[in-house]
């Protein structure tokens, strides 16, 4: 095989484990969105103790799989950063509905 098909060969796995990837993050994501309907208030949403418990789990799951734990934690960190502006966005609107008489 040649270093040319070598290559289309791993960029078609990695094209594979992407889409396995954004479906785990898909699924996140509801879990996340049904989550947050529990929540009351930002401290809650915003959780510093539960994200330092994240952190600490990937990075430990990474270190197992041969995988820096830094890039775990940096795309863990980006994902707990956007998956919080989404949380506090959907508080916002549950604080707005509830004001104006609507669940």
């Amino acid at each position: 095989m040649t270093g040319t098909a070598r290559i289309e060969e791993l960029r078609g796995s990695i094209d594979g484990l992407d889409r396995q990837i954004v479906a785990l993050l898909a699924a996140r994501t509801r879990v996340v969105r049904e989550l947050t309907e529990y929540k009351r208030d930002e401290e809650t949403v915003r959780s510093p103790g539960r994200v330092d418990q994240v952190i600490a789990k990937v990075r430990r799951l990474a270190e197992e799989q041969g995988m820096p734990p830094g890039i775990a934690e940096a795309t863990y960190r980006t994902l707990i950063a956007e998956l919080t502006e989404l949380q506090l966005d959907r508080l916002a609107e549950r604080r707005a509905a509830a004001r104006e008489g609507v669940t």
